[in-house]
Parts: structure tokens; sequence; C-alpha cells
């Protein structure tokens, strides 16, 4: 008989796959052998015949426990019981029958647990619902997870937007929620202090991979996967109702913290409910969780003292509304001119988010799921070292409709549409108009704010099909993108030192008028076919190929005037409505994975294309062009000064359009890898890769129009210096990786990697991040490590039931444990980095630089030679040795390279402690404590890089994170308690 059952996780990585081989006892094929599955939890029944070949697969199943059943005439049936299926990975399961003898066979299959990857080559890990609801985790943030997958790198507090994969960009990082996409759409990473956008408690499990997945994979970017599966109801009635609490009574301090740790409260909240509305056939589930935090946060800088500021009222009264904005300072320093500036300011973060999915047996051989998420973030947090704030509010929707329908055993179909939405409101608030700064002085923010309102809708289909020795895959997706912008007005004020200020001499200014809201919209064709070729009942060889049209924007109501040199002619503007860029459409992926097993071990090696479209965010410049964008200089508008307006009326040559390069290609990377793959003992396996991949076409950032430093002249008198975005870069990423893992069974799990890697780049990292070179005629030289080289990575999990008591097992069964002893269990997370790279700055005039235009940022200075660069003995108070270097001669550029210093590395140890007991059968009560950072490390940040703050040179004044969650705080405790029904 066949039956077909819900299907509970979807798109190509966000499900299972169960298959193998059957022979008999002397491994002779055994082909036209019923295989079926039954879920322990819901009663889902597939099932399929082996082949000529004896091959046999069930595709598109759900995650979750199985049991296996075997059968054919003339062989004893067998039984398989407690066979895991793991969200994103195909299982490998050999069977063997033996001669009819009237005995049925029954076994327990640890091959779940102790599972080879046997398929492909894809670099990755699945992370399973018991790290996802046991692990202490600091916010209780999925993307924290991310972090221990083999390839990825954590930059900063462990959060959405700080983990990149295989040397690639945060933007080239790829999320999905059933296979839909669930990106922040305009910048695909989500956003940092919204730690709610999809909650533990929507995650039944999800697959992270960082290198060479295949073909079948949803969206279009070559950096990490991300495919997250909710959870469904079953056929009892579960749930729980949980509340995770902190405040400043159990923190420790930071090291800027002053005698107590900052005031600070942090409220997690939430329940789930899960179970049949029609036993066998339909299934409810739903959740939410809330977050309620407020934080305190140290503000320290450097501000003008209360003599300078009368000093410079004095001598130009038309600076009041700047000198006004700087906060007054609270301790003097040992220049007259500069006063230390130190308060307590406070972080506030609220959040609500809920999940609803159904999901429906429509028939034999047709199922299909409803789902739907939202979440609700408004935050306000300070920003920068005074007396700012930045505050964001943020929407986010998501949802999807699937239907699976079985038409054999060997031809299953999957499709599916989808909604993502993410609405997002944020706002600088401040008393400068401006964003000034200042030599010596902290920066202040100008007062602004922007609106972003994007969407995409989905399409999708997958379909696989076993024959003979193949298992054919083929699939496409269709997505429209709608993205709505505007903005407020804005600035820039740059003053190069407090002498000039006080006299009102501007080296340079920028001011952006109000954007109107602009609506973007473009569709996006992605299609694949793959060949999953079982030439051997070792060797697989995995062959896909896929097409990428990633398109370009265009604004609804024509408002757009893209400008480019190159293709708009001498003018710069092309008419109003032309195309923002030229589509490509020749992004064809090939991809290759070749796994071969030899009894407890596997090789394995693949290759590949993966064309990336980076940032939406990047594409979008000609909105710009119909509004007015100024960049001045003090050699362009003599006497330049506040208030702009007077220059601004003048502006001959001094407009600053944005300029997109209409020739821009689509950035690719070639990756490829090696593995040898070992089980070992106790359900462990280990893992020993090598990965390497060449990033091409990256994102550019860079300036045009600057002066030739032959004739003394721009290129094109009309305009100032103009800013460019096109996609020229290069990147090269190797890595070695060591991996030990254990799944969870028996009361234990154990995940640890570690990774020595080397990224390096012409300041082109990948979609969404590229730093501007200091020399704009010379990109090739600024070749370094990239501002994400860590060469070190180690990251480890696990978790552990003590072997006492009764009910030991209560995480894989809900046996009643009323003893003290019974019910306990131990978790941790450890991880452990070298420093990331610092890029040693001075200020310069543009005056002083070939081209006539100096980057801020990007002016290295000078070496002396035979003096070191580092200090002989290395403190936060003294990372840099300022007597290493020097401003360079007018007319030349420091010979210092880029990133050529790192700062300081990091590492820590996270723990819990949880007591879970039964009072009956379904209802229970688990105690949690958790301590973060455990031995209180000094978390520190990167010093002060910027030769020209002599004061502060060198200095360490942050932490790695400087908010309430994720790696990098202080040690904190936290407590929790959850009531299971």
């Amino acid at each position: 008989m066949f039956i077909a059952g819900a299907l509970y996780v979807t798109g190509q990585v966000a499900e299972s796959s169960l298959t193998g081989t059957v022979s008999d006892p002397q491994g002779n094929r055994v082909p036209g052998a019923i295989v079926s599955v039954s879920e322990n939890a819901t009663g889902l029944i597939r099932d399929t015949r082996t082949t000529s070949q004896s091959a046999y697969l069930i595709d598109h199943l759900p995650a979750g426990i199985y049991t296996v059943t075997l059968s054919k005439p003339g062989f004893d049936d067998f039984r398989a019981n407690q066979v895991e299926e793991v969200v994103g990975r195909t299982h490998t399961l050999d069977l063997r029958l033996h001669l009819g003898k009237g005995a049925a066979q029954q076994a327990t299959v640890n091959e779940a647990f102790v599972q080879l990857d046997r398929s492909d080559a894809a670099v990755g890990t699945a992370i399973e619902r018991e790290q996802t609801q046991e692990l202490p985790l600091n916010g209780r943030n999925f993307a924290s997870l991310t972090a221990l997958t083999p390839g990825a790198i954590d930059n900063g507090p462990n959060d959405q937007r700080t983990i990149r994969f295989g040397g690639h960009g945060l933007d080239d990082n790829n999320v999905t929620l059933e296979g839909v996409d669930a990106t922040a759409i305009y910048n695909q990473e989500q956003r940092e202090y919204v730690r709610l956008t999809i909650p533990l408690e929507s995650i039944s499990e999800f697959q992270s991979q960082s290198q060479n997945f295949n073909a079948d994979m949803e969206g279009g970017t070559a950096g990490g996967q991300l495919a997250v599966a909710t959870p469904s109801g079953t056929n009892s009635f579960r749930g729980d109702i949980f509340d995770f609490f902190r405040n400043d009574a159990l923190d420790s301090r930071s090291p800027f913290d002053g005698t107590s740790p900052d005031p600070f409260l942090l409220n997690q909240f939430g329940g789930n409910l899960g179970g049949p509305i029609a036993r066998n056939k339909t299934f409810l589930y739903i959740n939410y969780e809330g977050l309620r935090q407020r934080l305190g946060q140290p503000q320290i800088g450097l501000v003008p003292s209360p003599l300078f500021l009368a000093q410079a009222e004095a001598s130009s009264p038309a600076l009041r509304p700047i000198l006004g904005a700087y906060p007054h300072g609270t301790s003097p320093t040992s220049n007259p001119t500069v006063w230390n500036y130190g308060v307590e300011a406070n972080q506030v973060d609220n959040e609500d988010s809920g999940m609803v999915r159904i999901d429906e047996h429509l028939s034999d051989r047709t199922t299909a799921f409803l789902r739907f998420n939202i979440e609700h973030g408004a935050d306000e947090i300070p920003t920068g070292a005074l007396n700012a704030s930045a505050t964001a509010d943020t929407y986010f929707r998501n949802g999807a409709v699937n239907l699976l329908h079985v038409f054999s055993p060997s031809l299953v179909n999957d499709a599916k549409f989808g909604v993502n939405q993410e609405i997002y409101h944020s706002a600088n608030v401040s008393q400068s108009p401006l964003t000034v700064t200042v030599s010596q002085f902290s920066s202040l923010t100008g007062n602004s704010s922007s609106d972003a309102a994007a969407k995409t809708f989905s399409n999708l289909d997958d379909l696989s099909w076993i024959r003979g020795k193949h298992i054919f895959k083929l699939g496409y997706e269709i997505r429209w993108i709608q993205m709505n912008q505007g903005s407020s007005q804005s600035g820039t004020l740059t003053y190069n030192s407090p002498t000039l200020m006080a006299a009102n001499q501007a080296d340079n200014a920028t001011y952006i008028s109000q954007l109107p809201l602009k609506r973007l919209r473009k569709t996006q064709y992605w299609g694949y076919l793959q060949d999953e070729y079982k030439a051997t009942q070792r060797l697989t060889i995995t062959i896909g190929i896929r097409y990428n049209f990633f398109n370009a924007f265009h604004e609804v109501n024509n408002r757009a005037i893209p400008f480019d040199f190159a293709s708009c002619g001498p003018g710069g503007y092309c008419p109003r409505g032309s195309d923002f860029s030229f589509p490509r459409y020749n992004d064809i992926d090939s991809r290759i994975g070749v796994a071969w097993s030899f009894g407890k071990s596997v090789l394995r090696a693949g290759g590949g294309i993966y064309h990336s479209d980076g940032q939406e965010d990047d594409q979008n410049l000609p909105i710009s062009n119909d509004y007015t964008r100024y960049s001045l200089t003090a050699a362009g508008s003599p006497g330049l000064s506040f208030p702009l307006t007077p220059f601004l009326a003048e502006t001959s040559g001094a407009v600053s359009p944005r300029l997109l390069d209409r020739n821009r290609k689509d950035m690719y990377v070639a990756a490829w890898t090696a593995s040898f793959q070992q089980e070992l003992v106790r359900g462990l396996v280990g893992t020993a890769t090598y990965l390497g991949n060449k990033g091409t076409d990256l994102l550019t950032t860079t300036y045009v129009n600057v002066l030739n430093p032959a004739t003394g002249l721009p290129p094109y008198p009309a305009f100032g210096v103009v800013a460019w975005r096109g996609n020229t870069g290069n990147s090269t990423f190797h890595a070695l990786q060591f991996n030990l893992r254990r799944a969870f069974e028996n009361g234990w799990l154990l995940s640890a990697n570690y990774m020595w890697s080397h990224t390096i780049n012409d300041g082109s990292i990948g979609g969404g991040e590229s730093d501007t070179v200091q020399d704009v005629f010379c990109r090739a030289c600024d070749k370094a490590s990239s501002d994400d080289d860590v060469r070190q990575v180690f990251n480890a999990s696990a978790i552990y039931q003590l072997p006492f008591g009764a009910g030991r097992r209560w995480l894989s069964s809900r046996g009643v444990s009323r003893g003290i002893l019974g019910g306990w269990e131990l978790s941790g997370v450890g991880t452990a980095r070298t420093g990331l790279p610092i890029d040693v700055t001075v200020n310069r005039s543009n005056s002083s630089v070939p081209g006539g235009y100096s980057v801020s940022g990007s002016e290295r200075p000078d070496l002396y030679g035979g003096v070191s660069i580092l200090p002989a003995v290395q403190t936060p108070n003294n990372w840099i040795n300022t007597a290493g270097f020097y401003t360079p001669a007018n007319g030349t550029f420091g010979n210092l390279g880029r990133n050529a210093l790192s700062g300081p590395g990091l590492w820590q140890l996270d723990t819990a402690l949880a007591k879970k007991i039964f009072f009956t059968e379904k209802l229970g009560l688990q105690l949690r404590a958790e301590v973060f950072n455990v031995f209180n490390r000094a978390q520190y940040g990167q010093p002060n890089a910027n030769l020209s703050t002599p004061g502060s040179f060198g200095v360490i004044t942050t932490t790695v994170n400087e908010g309430a969650t994720g790696s990098g705080t202080p040690r904190q405790i936290q407590v929790g308690v959850r009531i299971l029904f």
C-alpha cells in the first residue's frame, strides 16, 4: 500500500532524503524490494521500490524519527527503528535482506547518528532541535548557532550581521524559511538588533552550509546558505510556556564600566502549542515570543573644552548650531583644547514575534501546509561616541504555501509560493544638522532618517525522479522584488584641526537633499538540473547546472536617472528612465561533487561556479540622481565653511551624482573542496577538509574624475569627484578544517571544529562590502589580508544528560522524573579566534595627495625605518607604537600596507545547567541557569588606529560587544523556567 504524508519542511536544503541500496547476504542486488518509512510522531507513511540496480530514494521527507521496513517475497522482513532524518541531509542507509526463515529482523539503526555524508561535497552542518533548545544562547538568537558551522567566521557579537562564511561578504549569505526567501532583501542580512525575526520556537532544525552546495539550492548567492525548517503539530497535543530573565545584579563589569555594571533588564518570554485538528490528517502549530530589554551603555569620547567652545563661538558665530551640539565634557585632558566625555546612555529594545502553521493531508498522494510569521522590533541605541542615538522600527512578515504531490514512488513534485517583507524605518537623532568630523574630537552624528519597505514574492517548483542508478532533480524559482526607499536630507563637514574649525575653515563637505520615496522593481529567474549518479554502491557522482538571471531594477514612475561617463557620454547623465544597468544573460553555473565510501570512511571532492547578485541596495544609485547631491572641497569652493547654503548656490563643477557602472558584471566565485571523513568510536564522525575559492568581479567602490597627476585637471571639468560603484574586485580564500561531530543520541551531543584560513582581497570582500582604496589609480596596491581575515577559529558545543537518576532520557522521551537525581543536563558553547586586521590611517587634506582627493579613512602613513610598529609590551592602552609612523610628504602616498596589524583575539565559554521534572506523563517543569563568558574574560575591541588623533592612537576604548547579548560581553547569568505540557 502507498500512502503520502504531510510535508513538514520544504526547499531542497530545508528537507531530508533517505537513499541507499538493498542486497542479499552475498552482496547481490535485490530489485523490486519494498522500502517503507513511517514518521513516528504523525503517522506519515511513504514507500518506494528498489530499482533494477537495487537502489531506492524517498525524497522530500520531513525531519524526524522514522521506522523503516523492508520486504520482498522469499526474504525475511526487515525493520529498523529510530532512523533519524535531519534537515538538509541525504541519509544513506544500505539495507540487507536474509533468505526467508520465517523470522522477521529488527534493529535500531545507529547509522542515523553516525551519519557519513556519502552523496555530495558540501561543507556545512545541520543544527539539531536539541541544539536550538538546550544550548546556552545569549539573547536566544538563532544566528548565534550559525557561527558553529565549519567555514564560519564571527567578527563581532555573534549576530546576523557579523557572521560570514568562506571569506565571502555579509550580503552573500542567503536565508530561506522552508525554501522561501527570508532575507532582509535590500540588505540581505537581517537587522543586527532584531533577534526574533525567526525565533528559536519557530525552528525545528536548520541547515547551514558554507561552500560547495549543490545546484538545487534556492536563491542565487555564493556565501553561506541558511535553510530553516519550522515545526509542525503532531498527533499529540504538546506545548510549553517559558521565561528567561537577567538583570545587572547578575552581570559582571566590562573593562570600561564604572564601579558596577551598566543598569540592565532583559525578559524573553513566550510559548508554543502543537497538536492535531484531525488525527493523522490536519495539524496545527502556533508560537509567540516577546523581548523587553533595557541596557545602560557608556558613551566615551573627546569633545571641545569649554574654553575652546567659547573662543570658537566668538571667532565664528555661524558655528553656534554645531558647537551647541557638542555635549559638555566631564573632565579635562592634558590638552587644553580637548576634554573627556563619559556618560551613561540607555539602549531600549522591544520585540514581539509569532507564527502559525497548518499541515493538511489532502489525499494519499497530496499534502500541503500553510505558514505565516510576523515580527515587530523597535529599538533605540546610543550611536557614536557622543550624545546621539539611532532608532529603528522594523516589521518582518514571511509566509509560505506548499503543495507536495507524489506521482509515483519514484516521482515527487514539490511546489510552493512565498512572500517575504521587511519594513524598516531608521533615524539618527541628534542636535547637529550635519555629521561633523574634527581632528582630535570625536565625530558628531548628524540628524537624519530613512525609510525602506521591501518585499519579495517567490514561486518555486522542484521535481525528483529516480531511474536506475540516477536521481534526477530539476526545478525553477521566479522571484519578484519590490523595494521602496526614501530618506531625509543629510550631510557631512570635515575640519582638519581644531584651529581650522575655530576659524570655520572646512576641508570638505557633502550635502544630500531629501530623497522622495522611489519604487523599484525587478524579476529574477533561476533554473537547475541535477543528476545524482550512483555509479556503484560506493561511488556517487553529483553533477548539476544552474542558470541565474538576476535582472536590473527599474523605477515604476521613471523618476530615476542613471549616471555613467562610460555609457551615458561626457555629460554623464542618461535620459530619465534609462536602464539602471544592462542585465547579464549568461550566468551559468556548473557544479560537481564526488563521494567514494569504503568501510567506515568517505573521500569527498567537488567544485563549482557560484554567481551572486550582491546587495540589492548597491544597485539603486540612479534613484538618487533626480535630487541634489553635493561634494565640496576647499580647493573647489574657496572659503568653504558652515553654513553650506551659500556654497550650494554656486555648485558649478561640484555636483556629485551617484555613478553605477551600467556595464557592471554579476560577481562569481569558483570554489573547490576535498575532504576525508571517518567514523570513529561512540558515534563520533571526524572530518578533515581543505577548501578554497576565488572571487571575481566583486563589488568595488572608488572615485573617478579625480585630478590627473600629470595634467592637474579632472577628465570631466563640469563635475567634481564622483563616487563610482561597479564590480571589478578580486579575492582568494584558503582554509584547512578539522571537524568532530556526534549527533544527539542516548543523552549527549558533541560538535567541534577548528579552521585555519587566510582571506586576501583588494578591498572587495563580496556582496555589499568593499573598502575604498587609498590610491584610486592603483586598486591592486591595496591587495592585502581581508578586513575579515581571522587566521584561526575554534568552536565547540555539547549537550550531556547526566547519567543517573530516574528519567535520565527526558529529552528524547518524557519519562517521569520526580527525584532530585534525575533529569539533570549540562550544555555549553566554547569559541576562540585570533584577532581581526587593523588598518592604520592618517587624515590628509585633498591637496596633499596625488589626484587631489583624500579618501577619508583610507589614507595610510609612512613607516620609520628600523622602528617596530608594535610596542615592547602590548596592552589595551598601548596596542600600537605611535613612534613607528609619520605623515607622508605632500604629493605621495604612505608606504604602510593595508591591514598591517592585528587586534585582540577572543575566547569564551558559555555553560548551562538544567533540571527537568515531570509531575505526570504530560506535565513537567524545566529550570535553567545559564552563564555566558564563564571566566569573565575582557573581550576587547579594536584600538583607535587613526594617527591624526594622537591622544587616543593605539588605545582600545571599546569591547567587541557593547550590547546586551551575543558573544563578547562580560560575564552574565541568566535564569529560565519552562512549563511543559
